[in-house]
């Protein structure tokens, strides 16, 4: 009878830990994520792949949120491959003056860290090939976007402007995520 009191007790206290650990993954979860705790896109694809460490050309780095993707050039298109950020046809080139738009899959490693971002956290452009390094910093988190609102695309600027753009959920009509750097 007392070791049945004893797991008893055992079990009753992991489960407040586990109840409290719960808890503060809350509190570190941005309230986004609350609603769209595990997207389909998420359930089939992990970020446990890895980038190759050689790195050459253009590069997208936020130390603070560790995202480090390599920029490539998109199509506009649905069609996103994982582990590269994609530069959106037409809009300026990364570190020139406009606003240059780059988007990537809502994930752990890639783009899905933008959900924690804040002003005046450090965007790197980085060259690997040509050596040049651009330092910008975070200026708006804008948020949740209806998934056709079209008008960060078009923004306009006269020094170089990053925006970034991700999913909150794994279907093209979902809602996306912007933040923007300049």
């Amino acid at each position: 009878m007392r070791l049945v009191r004893v797991l008893a007790g055992l079990g009753g206290l992991s489960l407040l830990v586990a109840g409290v650990l719960y808890a503060i993954s809350f509190m570190r979860t941005p309230a986004i994520m609350l609603e769209h705790p595990l997207s389909p896109y998420a359930a089939t694809h992990t970020a446990t792949g890895s980038l190759t460490t050689v790195r050459l050309g253009e590069w997208i780095e936020i130390p603070d949120l560790d995202i480090a993707l390599p920029v490539h050039e998109g199509d506009g298109s649905d069609h996103i491959p994982d582990w590269v950020a994609l530069h959106y046809p037409g809009t300026a080139e990364p570190g020139a003056p406009g606003n240059s738009y780059l988007y990537a899959h809502g994930l752990w490693g890639m783009f899905g860290a933008l959900l924690y971002a804040r002003t005046g956290e450090e965007v790197i452009l980085d060259n690997y090939t040509t050596h040049q390094v651009q330092v910008m910093h975070i200026t708006n988190v804008v948020g949740k976007v209806a998934y056709n609102n079209t008008s960060y695309i078009r923004l306009m600027s006269a020094t170089p402007m990053l925006t970034l753009q991700t999913c909150i959920g794994a279907n093209w009509d979902t809602d996306r995520w912007i933040v923007e750097a300049a």
